[in-house]
């Protein structure tokens, strides 16, 4: 009998662990959609710097619950994109300084160069099948190429192994793509970028570091152009 209850209490365990595994998991993956969603709304300029992110309209325009949503904003907190403000809400937050994206930049070519060179040893052929197919998508100018670009570049710097200096360059690209994506890509630029991002396959391919290093680089600061030329838009005066 007291093996039977015993065997009884072990399957209850097993059942109630295993549902709680399961919520959880789709819990994680409904913040995760409603994360990419927000994220993406503000990159590509649909919701501009201080508006108001209210949860219920969120939660019925994604039919996602409240509680992943709340995960996703402040996961968009930790970005930088968003700001949580105590008895308002989260609000789109405001672009970085002039200053601030030159300084960002500074440290966005030394990181992701690092993390490039150090991804050379582990990048399959298998990855950089994958990075040509991302570059021929963006060869068709999609109206989303900003969302290809990061693509292109998340998976080159998550094979570095270096997952939080990888997450460090995250952090850094979103807190100016928010910026670079107020306005969309004009062709020329999306036809730049791909020029660029097919050189950065070449040395990839060619296993040089210092080619791999210069073509980042090259890429990188297409992007401070970009940005420049929008504040200079944005505010009539000249990006020092």
């Amino acid at each position: 009998m007291e093996l039977m209850k015993s065997t009884l209490v072990h399957i209850f365990i097993l059942h109630f662990t295993g549902a709680f595994n399961l919520t959880g998991k789709k819990s994680s993956m409904k913040s995760l959609k409603a994360y990419e969603k927000i994220r993406d709304m503000i990159l590509s300029g649909f919701k501009l710097p201080g508006s108001r992110l209210i949860l219920s309209d969120l939660e019925a325009e994604f039919g996602i619950g409240r509680g992943p949503i709340r995960e996703a904003l402040m996961r968009l907190d930790r970005s930088g994109l968003v700001k949580n403000i105590p008895y308002k809400g989260a609000i789109v937050a405001t672009p970085p300084t002039q200053n601030e994206v030159l300084h960002i930049y500074n440290l966005r070519v030394d990181l992701e160069a690092t993390l490039a060179v150090e991804a050379l040893k582990n990048l399959t052929d298998s990855d950089i099948l994958t990075l040509e197919k991302l570059h021929a998508t963006m060869g068709e100018l999609p109206q989303n190429h900003y969302h290809y670009d990061r693509q292109f570049h998340y998976l080159i710097y998550e094979a570095s192994n270096l997952p939080h200096l990888y997450n460090i360059a995250q952090t850094l690209t979103l807190s100016v793509e928010s910026v670079l994506n107020i306005y969309r890509r004009e062709e020329e630029d999306c036809i730049k970028f791909n020029t660029e991002h097919q050189a950065i396959i070449d040395a990839l391919k060619s296993q040089n570091p210092d080619r791999v290093k210069e073509t980042l680089e090259i890429n990188i600061k297409s992007g401070l152009e970009i940005i420049k030329e929008t504040y200079r838009k944005m505010v009539r005066i000249h990006f020092e």
